[in-house]
């Protein structure tokens, strides 16, 4: 017995210093890869803002809690029976491996329970039998998943992918061998021990082994067998995980504990004043190291391609491609690069430079094409389980293109010269911007700059003629609740969204800091705007120029001035006749949670009902106008409004409510798609309220 235990604890001790030797040194050269990287910019970087409390709720949140998992209730459910199952293992494989390093001497290594050493045997016997269950409900997990990938063939998933096969496999021979391995003992304490009672689970197996044949004699034996059997798959795991997909297990919660600070629908800032500035991203070392991370955290699962409303349209674009290529582009590209750092110190920048290390056009997710079809409506980031930005690395990449290149849609040229040279995108001349308010008695800060709220009308509203209408509307919601507001008339610019997004950031900065300026010089404490891309522009990135303003959009405003008693909506009078219907806007929805404020107007004015489309609120389909979309050219014929405005019309509505101009000019020319012109109304939650005062 003392040669078999030396061998035992030989053989065991080999084997776990070379898979955790492996585990550790994969995991540490791929996060030197990443780190290698460029910093983040400004507050995103994690070395220099650590942020503690942030960072450690995002981590309880979305891993330990798994919230952003739960949002496919499902499938949410069948991952937390995994995740949890592999929590409730954390005790159970320790003892093996504590039984397998310092098993000399034990008078029975394979049954080795830490929680019985520490506790006393009736909690051990109890965590067990936990331990059962959750094995049973791990592999209810797993066949779940199997069947999405290789049965119902679930849009997204690879249903050729041998990893994920290989995984599947491992986890589920980890809990069967567990499973067998405890009815083996129990067969055997029926014999020892009488008394001595197991788990009802693991006397069901034991009687099932005692139908094959079984018994006191063998027992032992197979309880051995089932161990090694556990211990090996672990050890196969180690040295498998962290350089397959499956490697999100260990860098997803990385990537939730490293996650930025920044409001959501802040893009970064790029330093123009730096020379040595990077303006945008081709070059794989150039990406911030968060862009990086998020490839190690992809599982591929296919979550953001089949919200992205791109993909769903037929378009090039594939965020699952673009995440999964800035992996390859890690592992392909970053190893040169750093040993040429580490072996060469201060000449290692021009080597470094001579490597073909760019990305645009060399990994088929991130063609030209693709980049440009991205309509910035965050459904991708708010579908990914693991935490992934994808809108950030295409902006970073459009970057490039336009900065550096000089190469993007001709249309989009129009728009750029517009806001540079009349500060719209239609190149209305801008000493017309006030002219929608003619008649209407509303004063300019230049007039009298004593007021309680700035109304920033935006580019729409002051020249689009549709959403003239919609700005007369809400100033009438505001004078008829006697609100001290005024407008900056001529003096306002345009916001500068387009020009970000489209990856023109020189001509958002010049923008941005120009209508900054105007604002701090005339004191402005609180704006409200009815164009979600403005409300988040000032908002969340102002304050990188110091524009630092008390920012809410027109839903938020208007509902609360009825909250408040100092409007009174009527139930309109087509209420009875007709259904209701509310697009979600991007910008004001997934962007800054603000989902509930324009539906509570849109009840107040049809009785309380509503009629949701299929896609709503965090799920609600784009309207294909955000990222500078609504200046381009759709690249196939199968458009995102005319997609999303037949999800509208299917619920039935006689009026669909809108919330943003963009989307109204997309709806609206959904609506005239479908020859619905007559019978469906499409108007902005300001005109629905105006008319209902």
């Amino acid at each position: 017995m003392a040669i078999s235990q030396i061998a035992f604890h030989v053989i065991f001790t080999a084997l776990f210093a070379v898979a955790n030797f492996v585990f550790v040194q994969a995991i540490l050269y791929r996060l030197k890869l990443v780190f290698n990287a460029r910093k983040a910019h400004g507050t995103e970087d994690f070395r220099e803002h650590p942020n503690w409390a942030f960072r450690i709720n995002s981590f309880v949140m979305n891993v330990i809690l798994q919230k952003k998992n739960f949002k496919e209730p499902l499938r949410g459910i069948m991952h937390a029976f995994i995740f949890y199952g592999f929590i409730a293992y954390l005790l159970h494989t320790g003892s093996q491996m504590i039984a397998g390093v310092i098993g000399y001497g034990m008078d029975d290594p394979y049954k080795f329970s830490l929680v019985s050493f520490l506790v006393g045997d009736t909690a051990g016997f109890y965590y067990e039998a936990f331990v059962q269950v959750m094995s049973i409900l791990v592999l209810v997990g797993l066949g779940f998943f199997a069947w999405r990938r290789w049965i119902q063939k679930a849009k997204g998933l690879d249903v050729h992918s041998p990893a994920s096969a290989i995984v599947i496999g491992m986890i589920a021979l980890l809990m069967v061998s567990t499973l067998l391995g405890e009815g083996a003992k129990s067969v055997g304490a029926a014999y020892d021990d009488p008394s001595h009672e197991p788990s009802i689970l693991a006397a069901g197996i034991g009687g099932a082994w005692r139908m094959i044949g079984v018994e006191y004699s063998t027992a032992d034996i197979w309880v051995q067998i089932m161990w090694w059997v556990h211990i090996l798959s672990v050890f196969a795991f180690m040295l498998y995980v962290p350089t397959s997909k499956h490697a999100h297990l260990i860098f997803a919660p990385f990537n939730y504990f490293l996650q930025s600070d920044t409001p959501k629908g802040a893009l970064s800032k790029l330093n123009l004043e730096d020379e040595t500035a990077i303006w945008g991203v081709n070059r794989t070392e150039d990406f911030p190291w968060p862009n990086l991370l998020d490839g190690l955290s992809c599982i591929e699962c296919g979550r953001c391609q089949v919200q992205c409303p791109a993909n769903r349209t037929g378009k090039v674009l594939n965020p699952k491609a673009i995440i999964a290529d800035l992996k390859h582009a890690l592992m392909d590209k970053m190893p040169e690069v750093v040993k040429i750092r580490e072996t060469e110190g201060e000449g290692a920048a021009d080597k470094v430079a001579a490597l073909e290390t760019g990305v645009i056009n060399t990994y088929e997710g991130l063609s030209e094409e693709a980049l440009w079809g991205c309509t910035t409506c965050y459904a991708c980031v708010e579908a990914c389980p693991v935490g992934n930005n994808q809108v950030d690395a295409i902006i970073e990449m459009r970057r490039h293109l336009v900065l550096a290149e000089s190469k993007f849609p001709n249309e989009l040229m129009n728009a750029f010269v517009n806001m540079e040279n009349n500060s719209n995108p239609w190149g209305v001349g801008a000493h017309t911007r006030a002219d929608w308010a003619n008649g209407l008695d509303v004063k300019t800060l230049a007039e009298d700059s004593n007021v309680d709220v700035l109304y920033w009308v935006g580019c729409a509203g002051a020249f689009d003629d549709r959403n003239k209408r919609i700005a007369q509307s809400f100033v009438q919601i505001l004078k008829k609740a006697n609100v001290n507001f005024g407008i900056l008339g001529t003096e306002e610019g345009c916001s500068g969204d387009s020009a970000r997004r489209g990856g023109n950031e020189y001509l958002y900065q010049t923008l941005a800091q120009s209508n900054v300026d105007t604002m701090n010089r005339y004191n402005v404490k609180k704006v409200v705007t009815a164009c979600p891309h403005c409300y988040n522009t000032i908002k969340n990135e102002y304050p990188q120029f110091g524009g630092n303003f008390e920012v809410t959009h027109h839903s938020e405003f208007i509902n609360q001035l009825v909250k408040d008693g100092k409007i009174d909506v009527k139930t309109a009078e087509d209420a009875n006749s007709g259904k209701y219907t509310y697009h979600d806007s991007c910008y004001i929805g997934r962007y800054n949670d603000n989902y509930e404020n324009p539906r509570d107007l849109v009840k107040k004015v049809s009785g309380g009902k509503l009629a949701e489309a299929s896609d709503h609120h965090s799920k609600g389909l784009c309207c294909g106008a955000g990222g500078a979309q609504m200046w381009m050219e759709e690249q196939n014929n199968d458009r995102v409004n005319f997609k999303r405005t037949k999800q509208l019309l299917d619920t039935g509505a006689t009026t669909i409510a809108t919330a943003c101009p963009f989307c109204i000019t997309m709806i609206t020319d959904g609506v005239k798609n479908e020859g619905k012109v007559e019978d469906v109304k499409v108007k902005d939650i300001a005109e629905i309220v105006a008319e209902n005062l």
